[in-house]
């Protein structure tokens, strides 16, 4: 090896002399992660979606298993003429509630319909009180039964409100299933099964809950993945118009795809699954690597036609590009690791798993990369194939080089330019303060809203509450006055509901009190009206806790009570009709106002403690919770990261600061794309807006960094730019090229996230690379920053080349 250019020490040197023993033990490394890689899941948790910390998450955890988990399923089976009360449809609903009742990971303790056992009314006969079902076990043939269940529907219509519409003409049947042995796969095909079979001429069935929403992930999944492979092979097309002219152009792939390989393997590793939803992520991961592999060989074909010398160009490649590439690489890490700190699974998994892939490409890369390129034959320049000179010449020519030329030529045209950023930035920082939190429509913004589940969403939401949230009571256990069945505890959640509901936030309540207490006490003074109410000791109150005990199927009373016999813990169900940011917000606030007001004050309710919200509206009140506050430390931790890294490789802290006002500028941007279309920050989108955030900055840093590196040689500051805009900037260029060639193909994905990120991304990289390519040079030609401009002004120019080398 010729020892030109090796006098003092630099980090290519050293990779090259030692070339065989570290390319064999990254392949080897390789080679083991490939074999995990090839074991990962593609797989959904529900719960691992929300703060496993927060108190609502905790509330969710100790009671689900007996006041229902928010795996619940709603089938409204509608007719399309007439009512519900004929013989045929009657028979749909109990074959229907008997097909649920089979489903995979269902607990059969939690189904509800009008044809389950669980769902009774109380029935008054000489010396007793029964609890009596409307339909079960048999269906009425005649019309004189027809009649009566009708009639006892109509008396009773507080037992099945929530089960029947109130135009007689639907029927719902409610499930709660066992999350740890739920196959959403599974379950979304035999509840397609359900839909062809009971949707005919006569009937519509429609099914909403989370395990439809997470099913139709995989039911998607066939056209996800068509989609992720069209990216693929758009991504190399556009690397080999970019790079085709050598013969090596395909280097990249590999480092890619080396990387890729690791990332893939730490995550089997360690065990974590990938939501088919999220699938864009790890395409967005190996693009990133991709795009590493892209500036370094758009370097070292400029050093090899520079030097003339294969094992030269790539030593001096890996020095020249190793403190860009580092610093570029800790800002892609820090874009997603942080996240990582929220306390949410998912998130967790998605920031450790996307730090070990981006940090394998600083070896693949950086070390990895040259190696094999030194293995290789010298690239040969290829003529092209296709008529691409017309770029370099013609129409595009002029409009290329005036753009070039903007940052280093004073007048209106870069001070516009500046401007721009500048006023960009405010427009930027006042949308982040505004940022929406959580979901803000009904529905799931994860599908398009013509989706068939955001359709049966709107459907069965026209009739029926669709989401549930808890209230849990811990007091005495009976006698004490003040136990789940005491009178004043009993009155207190009857005004608590009507408060509530008068709020606007709730569509309804369900307790033990006037689904059990209030009915049965009307009915044990001869139905008179006026006892329809709370009873007056607490006696009576056990007493007719014993009738409902006694008159109900085994496990009805868990609905309200957990700890039952015990009277220790009792849940009050609030009904509501989404799960939006505001509702949940504003029903928090109502019931903390509530508990200040009436709770607190009242010394007959001193041994209450009032837990919220539990259920499927607490969970996605506690993500809210700490997305706002997970956004703020994440792009407070990127900025610092980028800061001091900027500030350490550039030598300045102008510089550090210079960057963090790119970074800013260029993805803030985010926020503005973000309000305009009504996107709020969600465990779905934060992944996707903390990966833009690291992903462009490394635009800037290349062609600062190359720059910096022309000025050390000899070059004027307004030379430098020149030189790095025609070089670097067209390495830049390729590499957005390939990334937006990569994400385009999202946009038509059936799954409105994946449209409305990868138009983001787009715009985010955009952004960067006008921050990195234009504005940075632009306002270094201008104001000549001392970062860069101390070497023009220290040395002479034969003396900068020469330490140079």
């Amino acid at each position: 090896m010729p020892t030109d250019g090796f006098e003092t020490w630099r980090p290519g040197r050293y990779i090259l002399r030692y070339r065989a023993i570290i390319g064999s033990v990254l392949i080897a490394v390789t080679l083991v992660m490939a074999f995990w890689a090839a074991r990962v899941q593609i797989a959904t948790k529900f719960e691992n979606f929300f703060p496993a910390d927060h108190p609502d998450t905790l509330l969710y955890r100790k009671y689900q298993y007996r006041y229902g988990g928010a795996q619940t399923l709603m089938l409204l089976l509608r007719v399309r003429h007439g009512d519900i009360y004929t013989v045929r449809t009657l028979t749909k609903i109990q074959e229907l509630t008997g097909a649920v009742n089979i489903l995979p990971g269902v607990d059969h303790n939690e189904i509800f319909s009008l044809a389950s056992y669980r769902v009774a009314f109380p029935k008054v006969i000489p010396g007793a009180i029964i609890s009596t079902n409307f339909m079960y076990p048999k269906v009425p043939r005649t019309a004189e039964a027809l009649s009566q269940l009708r009639a006892n529907v109509a008396a009773h219509f507080e037992q099945v409100a929530g089960l029947i519409t109130a135009d007689n003409k639907g029927a719902l049947v409610t499930a709660s299933f066992n999350e740890d042995r739920l196959d959403y796969r599974e379950l979304f095909d035999d509840l397609q099964r359900l839909v062809r079979q009971f949707t005919d001429s006569e009937t519509q069935l429609y099914i909403v809950g989370q395990p439809v929403i997470s099913g139709w992930g995989y039911y998607y999944l066939p056209r996800i993945t068509v989609i992720f492979f069209s990216s693929i092979a758009l991504m190399l097309l556009i690397l080999y118009l970019s790079l085709g002219r050598r013969s090596s152009w395909w280097a990249p792939i590999v480092t890619g795809s080396f990387s890729a390989l690791w990332g893939l393997g730490f995550v089997s590793i360690m065990r974590y699954n990938f939501d088919p939803v999220m699938l864009v992520i790890p395409f967005i991961l190996t693009a990133r690597d991709l795009s590493h592999g892209i500036q370094w060989q758009g370097r070292y074909y400029d050093e090899l036609d520079r030097l003339d010398n294969k094992l030269l160009a790539c030593a001096t490649t890996t020095d020249v590009m190793l403190p860009p590439g580092l610093l570029s690489i800790l800002a892609d890490i820090a874009g997603i690791v942080f996240i990582s700190f929220g306390g949410i699974p998912v998130l967790k998994e998605i920031g450790l798993g996307g730090a070990v892939w981006l940090a394998s490409s600083l070896l693949m890369v950086f070390v990895f990369q040259p190696i094999f390129m030194s293995y290789l034959p010298r690239p040969r320049i290829r003529p092209r194939r296709l008529p691409l000179r017309r770029l370099k010449s013609g129409f595009w020519s002029s409009p290329i080089e005036w753009l070039l030329n903007v940052p280093v030529t004073p007048g209106p045209v870069r001070g516009g330019l500046l401007a721009g950023g500048a006023l960009f930035i405010l427009w930027g920082i006042i949308s982040g303060l505004h940022a929406r939190i959580g979901y803000e429509t009904p529905g799931t913004p994860l599908y398009r809203p013509e989706s068939k589940v955001n359709r049966d969403i709107a459907m069965v939401s026209r009739f029926f509450p669709t989401d549930e949230g808890w209230i849990v009571l811990s007091t005495p256990n009976y006698p004490d006055p003040q136990s789940s069945i005491g009178p004043e505890v009993l009155r207190m959640q009857d005004d608590l509901g009507a408060y509530l509901t008068r709020r606007g936030d709730v569509a309804g309540t369900v307790s033990f009190a006037n689904i059990a207490i209030e009915p049965l006490n009307q009915l044990f003074h001869y139905s008179f009206p006026k006892y329809r109410s709370i009873p007056g000791g607490t006696e009576l109150g056990g007493n007719l806790w014993y009738m409902f005990l006694a008159g109900t199927a085994p496990g009805e009373i868990e609905r309200f009570f957990a700890f039952s016999p015990k009277m220790t813990s009792a849940c009050m169900r609030l009904l509501l009709p989404d799960h939006t940011y505001t509702r949940l917000n504003n029903l928090r606030s109502d019931i903390q106002t509530f508990i200040n007001q009436r709770v607190e004050p009242d010394i007959a309710l001193n041994k209450v403690r009032i837990s919220y919200l539990g259920g499927a509206a607490g969970l996605y009140l506690a993500a809210n919770d700490v997305l706002k506050r997970l956004d703020f430390i994440n792009i407070t931790f990127v900025l610092l990261v980028i800061y001091l890294c900027c500030a350490f490789i550039f030598r300045s802290f102008i510089a550090g600061v210079l960057f963090i006002v790119s970074c800013v500028m260029a993805n803030f941007g985010a926020f503005v794309y973000m309000n305009a279309r009504g996107i709020g920050l969600t465990i779905d989108t934060i992944p996707v807006i903390s990966l833009g955030i690291g992903l462009g900055v490394d635009y800037g840093i290349y062609t600062v960094a190359r720059i910096e590196d022309e000025v050390l040689n000899g070059a004027s500051i307004d030379e430098a730019i020149s030189t790095a805009l025609r070089t670097t900037g067209a390495a830049v260029f390729s590499t957005f090229a390939v990334m937006i060639g990569g994400i385009v193909p999202w946009a038509f994905s059936p799954l409105l996230f994946h449209n409305e990120m990868s138009v983001l991304l787009i715009f985010l990289m955009a952004t960067n690379m006008i921050a990195g390519v234009l504005i940075l040079p632009a306002f270094i030609a201008w104001q000549h920053p001392a970062f860069i401009g101390r070497y023009e002004r220290v040395q002479p120019r034969s003396d900068r080349a020469a330490a140079r080398g």
